[in-house]
């Protein structure tokens, strides 16, 4: 078995001025920063063998941060953590990019793989599988490290930085209504830690959650977050395609 632990990134300049971060960037504050700190102890003794990170700025700095605590472990940037881009609104206020696309449409459809998107932004089913890529790659790494682990007795950890929007897209796709109840709940703060038990040997590493949105720096969220109840009730969203790892090479056929 292996675990998993999905971190999103520290707070940023744009988040604590209530402005639509996507494609667009920004640094972490001295707050985000702190937090990035504070999550860093939390996962302290994690048992990091492998790490990866969105290649976006804040995602890198926040991976930069929570690496301290593990001397000669690097992360490998994969674009398929990327956060979605919002197009036009990228880099504008929350509140316009929440009436052009309001939550309770445009989450069941970017899900569904049907949201078009909005101009200069990206299609719901180039996102979905771009993050696919980046899931089976990790996977794929964790089945080729699970050999080497057997042989000490220890079982491997991952590292993964990213973002809100697809942090929470990726995890309600792939454990569905365990992570999907959990986000209705609780929608995934700056530095929030959600932890995946898996098992390298299972084509889609039979996820279990063990914990979700665990918010050890005490960041919140920067974000307007109404009532959820139901949100996903009636969404199926388009089912994983791991069959092309990012940066790995396909088998000859």
């Amino acid at each position: 078995m292996a675990k998993i632990h999905l971190v999103r990134h520290g707070r940023t300049v744009l988040n604590e001025q209530r402005r639509t971060q996507g494609a667009c960037d920004s640094p972490l504050t001295r707050q985000g920063r702190l937090g990035a700190v504070m999550c860093c102890d939390y996962l302290a003794g994690a048992a990091l063998t492998a790490a990866y990170t969105s290649p976006q700025g804040r995602a890198v700095e926040t991976a930069e941060i929570l690496l301290q605590a593990h001397p000669g472990l690097g992360a490998t940037r994969l674009d398929g953590l990327r956060e979605y881009n919002y197009g036009r609104y990228d880099g504008g206020p929350d509140g316009q990019m929440h009436a052009a696309l309001p939550v309770d449409q445009h989450l069941p459809g970017v899900l569904a793989g049907t949201h078009p998107g909005v101009p200069g932004g990206i299609h719901a089913r180039d996102y979905l599988a771009d993050m696919d890529g980046a899931l089976a790659r990790i996977l794929s790494d964790l089945r080729a490290q699970a050999t080497v682990t057997t042989a000490t007795g220890t079982d491997p950890e991952v590292l993964v930085v990213s973002h809100g929007m697809t942090l929470t897209t990726l995890v309600v796709r792939w454990l569905g209504t365990q992570a999907a109840q959990a986000l209705v709940a609780r929608p995934l703060a700056n530095c929030s830690v959600t932890t995946v038990r898996v098992d390298p040997g299972a084509p889609d590493g039979a996820p279990e959650l063990l914990a979700w949105g665990e918010d050890p720096g005490n960041q919140g969220v920067t974000f307007q977050v109404g009532d959820m109840s139901g949100l996903l009730d009636a969404v199926v969203p388009v089912p994983l395609d791991l069959s092309r790892p990012e940066g790995l090479s396909l088998p000859a056929r």
